[in-house]
């Protein structure tokens, strides 16, 4: 069976919504709830958040978690994992984003459970989306892949593209899947990962993950029902807030 630790990255200097992270969603800040959530998965060997913020550190430690200081120049949320990985312990390592509160532990103890059964290089979930918006939100990932699972691209605009069918009508024609920010990665593959060459996917889409498709590595998908919520606008906070105090009712 393979050790398996949950790495939180947490960058204090958000581009859309500066110091998200130590926002206040509740009573609590944004990733308290993340590291909550972390802590309830089964079989999980440490959690450990990284972060270039020391009070991000703090707290975490305040909770019973390994806090990692990494330098503010991290471009993702992999590379700073990888930045500090000499500390972190694990077979396969597991990347929950800091900005996810209301993330399903039982999705990450399945995410688990398939890293076992599959020989696979990467693992994350993915959704089945429903709402024509989301398709054509460029916030949304979107993601398509081969007969058995394993991921073919990522992109923020829609994929497929259904040519001659009015857009009204793409939800009954093709099925599309969104992707959620949760991966696990074997750890022979982010010691590798300084030596993978970035490509101009990459850097046009925004999106890490095509590094390692870029570079013939493998990743599973898993399909799940529901969908976390991410934090990465004031308005996304707004909906968080909402859906907390309908959740505490």
């Amino acid at each position: 069976m393979n050790k398996i630790s949950i790495t939180i990255p947490a960058r204090i200097a958000s581009s859309r919504l500066p110091g998200k992270m130590l926002k206040k969603l509740g009573d609590k800040p944004v990733i308290q709830h993340t590291i909550e959530r972390a802590k309830c998965v089964r079989n999980c060997y440490q959690i450990f958040v990284v972060t270039d913020s020391p009070e991000i550190v703090r707290l975490a430690e305040s909770l019973d978690v390994h806090g990692l200081l990494t330098s503010p120049e991290c471009r993702s949320g992999t590379e700073r994992i990888v930045s500090v990985l000499d500390k972190i312990s694990g077979d396969w390592i597991f990347n929950l984003q800091g900005d996810e509160p209301f993330v399903d532990p039982r999705l990450i103890e399945t995410l688990m459970d398939n890293s076992n059964l599959y020989q696979t290089d990467l693992i994350t979930a993915i959704y089945r989306i429903h709402d024509l918006e989301e398709v054509f939100n460029p916030n949304v990932v979107k993601v398509v892949c081969d007969h058995a699972g394993y991921a073919l691209y990522f992109s923020r605009n829609p994929i497929p593209y259904c040519r001659d069918v009015p857009q009204n009508q793409w939800l009954t024609k093709q099925t599309f899947w969104g992707h959620l920010g949760i991966y696990g990665y074997r750890r022979d593959v982010l010691e590798r990962y300084y030596q993978l060459k970035s490509s101009d996917l990459e850097q046009a889409e925004s999106l890490e993950q095509l590094r390692f498709l870029f570079n013939g590595y493998r990743i599973k998908t898993y399909e799940t029902k529901g969908k976390s919520v991410a934090i990465d606008t004031s308005e996304d906070l707004a909906k968080a807030e909402a859906l907390l105090h309908l959740s505490t009712k």
